[in-house]
């Protein structure tokens, strides 16, 4: 990212996050569950005060969290497009106190036989 906005921001990047999910528009691919990818960039801002640099998890966000939400929101719902997991991790992540900006990445592989997979990104800042 180029965005001169984040040139003082930690960049957390949680990948490959796979999850079975059930995912698409036909009825054989809401007959079982199948892995999905999942990638999050999180955009923290650095302290200003060199004294607010601590080694304390306080003084930044917990991707543990990040992994527990994607876990809660995928979970046994059934989605019809990968846009609306993007939407609705982005919605929720972005709710995580500290952040600037975020980028969710949701890989569905084989969707078809002639493509590996296919990834839809989402950014979003307040």
């Amino acid at each position: 990212m180029q965005d001169p906005s984040f040139h003082d921001c930690y960049r957390i990047i949680v990948q490959d996050i796979e999850i079975d999910c059930f995912l698409g528009v036909y009825d054989r691919e809401q007959a079982r569950k199948r892995p999905i990818v999942i990638d999050v960039e999180l955009y923290v801002p650095v302290p200003a005060d060199p004294a607010a640099h601590r080694d304390e998890l306080a003084t930044t966000v917990n991707y543990e969290r990040v992994v527990e939400a994607i876990e809660r929101i995928i979970g046994d719902r059934r989605f019809k497009l990968v846009e609306t997991i993007c939407n609705e991790l982005a919605d929720d992540l972005m709710r995580l106190p500290g952040l600037r900006a975020l980028k969710v990445a949701v890989t569905k592989p084989q969707p078809l036989p002639r493509a590996r997979a296919v990834r839809v990104e989402l950014w979003r800042h307040p």
